[in-house]
């Protein structure tokens, strides 16, 4: 009983202990809830009509998760080898995967030129994206390495973390995992120049109306910067939506929070990427006096995906009479305005009483850096559907939500 109970778990060992996110799926509970759109990933992954006959159980999380390498990739239980292995053979007639290789007892092939899929008795591994002969041939031999390996993810501080969320899509991830505004906005309040893989989010994830959702807190498996995290929460207070309605569609990322200036400040000189920001804001008025100023509800956007000319809106409560900014063309020129279309109402309402609120709109990505967002839809859309954008909220960490 003890010898099947632990074997219950052992495709776990192919997810890589080093992992710098995770993501789980309950796909019965996933099913249940209706949310995301048919996020039965493995039944759109691999083109089934019926996912229940395909080797794969079904019954068992399936685990998405970001390798050290920053490999991208898919984990589930293999339930019978031979069936899933003659359903790929049946993907291949219809040029949707290469022919079935068998090395070393297990199986391997490559899904649409780009993921590598490798499984044997116990699990199924999806990875990339990985592109040309080399490349696949190195991610191949990595993976025949997991696939053999007898500890994974399932002994890590991140897995742990992870069983504690009660969601049917639960993430647990470092923050240098994610884009890096995003990791800026989860990294304010921590101490100065913190590494990313220092400062952590665990996340529900839920997709209705094209966007996607992840309500998070934020913590430390450093005891010292936990408790900055903790402490910098006094300085916010729970986010209302007006300057969130003025956001354009068409911006590429927003930040907005409700928060003393003073404090802010502080918090974005001692965050690398968000001083940046401000050392690339062109005002005529001194930027830090500008920040300092803020009381109350603050939006900042960036228009578009370009690190080096860095253009940014912004809206605020300000504690100084307006006019005296306002008086001042240039930066008057970067306040939101009215005009044009905004984002849609449901992307906006989940702003309301968070801590820290944020929104990517993909469709804003220039052209030529498409190849970074393709990457991702790759992946999400089989779970969510088409996604246009994704919300990143944090939470107070009293919030029981």
């Amino acid at each position: 009983m003890v010898i099947t109970s632990c074997s219950n778990d052992d495709y776990l060992h192919a997810v890589p202990e080093g992992c710098t996110a995770i993501i789980s799926v309950d796909i019965p509970r996933v099913a249940e809830n209706k949310k995301g759109v048919d996020a039965n990933i493995i039944k759109t992954l691999f083109h089934l009509s019926d996912a229940s006959k395909c080797g794969i159980d079904m019954t068992s999380k399936v685990y998405l998760f970001e390798d050290p390498d920053g490999n991208l990739g898919l984990a589930a239980k293999v339930k019978d080898a031979d069936d899933f292995a003659n359903q790929l053979t049946n993907l291949a007639k219809k040029g949707k995967c290469q022919k079935v290789q068998k090395k070393r007892g297990k199986y391997f092939t490559v899904l649409n030129r780009t993921w590598l899929i490798g499984f044997n008795d116990d699990a199924l591994l999806v990875m990339g994206p990985s592109v040309g002969s080399v490349a696949q041939a190195g991610l191949m031999r990595t993976m025949m390495k997991l696939l053999d390996a007898e500890r994974g993810i399932e002994e890590s501080p991140l897995y742990a973390r992870l069983q504690d969320i009660d969601s049917p899509i639960a993430m647990v991830a470092q923050t240098q995992a994610l884009p890096e505004q995003f990791s800026a906005l989860f990294t304010l309040g921590a101490p100065r120049d913190v590494s990313p893989s220092d400062v952590l989010i665990a996340a529900s994830l839920d997709a209705r109306n094209g966007c996607l959702e992840m309500s998070s807190k934020v913590f430390s498996f450093d005891e010292t910067i936990d408790k900055s995290l903790k402490e910098s929460e006094a300085s916010f207070r729970p986010l209302q939506a007006d300057y969130v309605r003025q956001i354009p569609d068409s911006s590429f990322f927003s930040i907005a929070m409700n928060i003393e200036g003073k404090s802010l400040l502080k918090m974005m000189k001692d965050n690398k990427t968000l001083r940046a920001m401000l050392t690339g804001m062109s005002l005529s008025v001194d930027a830090d006096e500008f920040v300092s100023s803020v009381n109350g509800n603050f939006v900042m956007v960036m228009p578009s995906f370009d690190n080096e000319n860095i253009s940014v809106l912004w809206n605020a409560d300000l504690s100084q009479s307006v006019n005296n900014f306002d008086t001042t063309g240039d930066l008057l020129k970067h306040r939101l305005s009215n005009e044009g279309q905004k984002l849609p109402a449901h992307v906006v309402n989940k702003s309301i009483g968070k801590l820290q609120y944020s929104v990517i709109n993909l469709n804003a990505v220039d052209s030529s850096k498409r190849e970074i967002t393709n990457a991702l839809s790759s992946l999400m859309t089989p779970m969510f559907g088409n996604v246009t954008y994704i919300v990143c909220s944090t939470t107070f960490s009293n919030d029981k939500r």
